[in-house]
């Protein structure tokens, strides 16, 4: 058992990064998404963006469905060739075919407010390193651990630990302070790569459902 313990102890030293080959990363100045947007604003005076911060039907903001909370999109109503660069804080549109949703300061400032609707490029401006929110939900770091299970037996943590090691991904185990059990988590996981972690261990058995995602801070700043 003390072996055990031990070989379990070198293999979280020497456990490898999570993948070596990276994908690719949009650039600035690069057209990342062309489609529909709209406008939108709020009723309430208080209302929050999904990142934490006051609604400002004033500001050059908007919300789209994932890219990191800070970064800066330009955005060219393909009509008229007008552009404004707006700051990502919320998220939507949940409307099918539309991509991104403006403040109404944004939307007029390319002529779309009467319309309600625009079709649209979207050039990257700026992406943050961390994306800038006030909560640290899953992903809001823009780094992820993923707990896989807690294990009584240390034979059982040692042999999920190297099959997940095997994978190519980067495991970490602790001993719980309140038992003896052992925590597995995978760790370090920078946004861009979570479907492909979370494709790896559903090949290894581990169902989504049944891992809980927590956000993570860069562990290389």
């Amino acid at each position: 058992m003390k072996r055990l313990m031990a070989l379990l102890v070198v293999l979280l030293l020497c456990s490898s990064f999570l993948f070596a080959e990276e994908e690719a990363k949009f650039e600035p100045g690069t057209v990342i998404e062309k489609g529909i947007a709209s406008w939108y604003t709020s009723d309430k005076s208080e209302s929050l963006t999904a990142n934490g911060e006051t609604f400002d039907p004033t500001s050059l903001s908007a919300a789209h469905k994932s890219l990191k909370f800070g970064t800066i999109v330009r955005v060219t109503n393909k009509k008229n060739g007008r552009s404004v660069d707006v700051r990502i804080n919320d998220r939507g549109p949940y409307v099918d075919g539309r991509i991104i949703d403006l403040t109404p300061a944004a939307a007029e400032q390319i002529d779309m407010l009467e319309a309600g609707v625009a079709n649209v490029e979207l050039t990257l401006i700026f992406e943050p390193e961390i994306p800038e929110s006030k909560y640290k939900r899953a992903g809001d770091t823009g780094w992820y651990q993923i707990q896989v299970g807690a294990y009584s037996s240390l034979l059982t943590a040692y042999t999920q630990y190297d099959r997940l090691l095997n994978a190519g991904l980067k495991p970490y185990a602790e001993q719980l302070p309140e038992s003896k059990a052992v925590r597995l988590t995978v760790r370090w996981i920078p946004a861009y790569q979570l479907q492909r972690t979370m494709q790896a261990l559903s090949a290894l058995g581990f169902s989504e459902s049944n891992v809980l995602k927590k956000s993570e801070d860069n562990p290389y700043r």
